[in-house]
């Protein structure tokens, strides 16, 4: 994997094609418009190709990524989409059909030199990266976000408006922490959770759970990322 050490990709000319057509693919399309970037479309299996998201054409499916060799010469791509597994798909498929990642983050952006930045992440406005934090690949951070010291933050992790991360936290892949939240440090979320908005992590969270309130506690089992509930509910059809 690629890194990028803290330090922050410069303004460029790359040609950019965004995955996904909704929110995070407008929000992908004005962080390439603050650096400088032509979006030449997007990619959406929902939305019709020749149609428009902002006066933006969707170009066609996800898929055409992997059947058009002349836009993957041209064009740098970013996977702009909520959900985590989805996102992950993609990014694996990016990369094994040879197409370039591009790493979109906010001229705003407070960024120690000695963070680590992965490929294909996007960092909204006025977010700031403390020391020895490092970010992996695939991750989305909205605006106003503090990622502390020495945090680590695994791939396709998504962590909403104004959440705050305290020294050493440990988040695990795919996991989502809502709006305002804000941990202690030292505490590990596991992997694929869900940390409710405006929440307060005092204790660790295991793997594939729902967690919400001030102290955060359990709520339930986080199932659309469970990888055990999804092999149960293939047994039980």
């Amino acid at each position: 994997m690629k890194r990028h050490g803290g330090q922050l990709p410069e303004a460029g000319t790359e040609r950019v094609v965004i995955l996904g057509g909704g929110a995070l693919g407008a929000m992908a399309a004005d962080l390439c418009a603050a650096t400088g970037r032509e979006v030449v479309g997007f990619l959406d299996n929902r939305k019709e190709p020749g149609s428009c998201v902002y006066g933006t054409p969707i170009l066609g499916p996800f898929d055409l990524v992997e059947r058009d060799a002349a836009l993957r010469a041209a064009c740098h791509f970013i996977v702009a989409v909520s959900d985590a597994l989805l996102r992950l798909e993609w990014l694996g498929r990016i990369a094994a059909a040879g197409a370039r990642l591009i790493t979109l983050i906010h001229p705003s952006v407070a960024c120690s030199p000695s963070a680590s930045l992965g490929d294909g992440i996007m960092i909204l406005p006025f977010t700031t990266i403390y020391p020895g934090a490092s970010i992996g690949e695939g991750c989305l951070i909205e605006g106003h976000a503090g990622v502390g010291p020495e945090v680590s933050v695994m791939p396709v992790c998504m962590l909403a408006e104004s959440s705050v991360l305290g020294h050493r936290t440990h988040i695990g892949a795919g996991s989502f922490i809502g709006a305002g939240a804000v941990t202690r440090p030292h505490i590990t979320i596991g992997e694929g959770c869900l940390i409710g908005a405006n929440s307060t992590v005092i204790r660790d969270i295991p793997p594939f759970k729902v967690a919400a309130g001030s102290p955060a506690r359990v709520l339930r089992d986080n199932v659309d990322l469970d990888p055990a509930h999804a092999e149960r509910t293939r047994q039980n059809r």
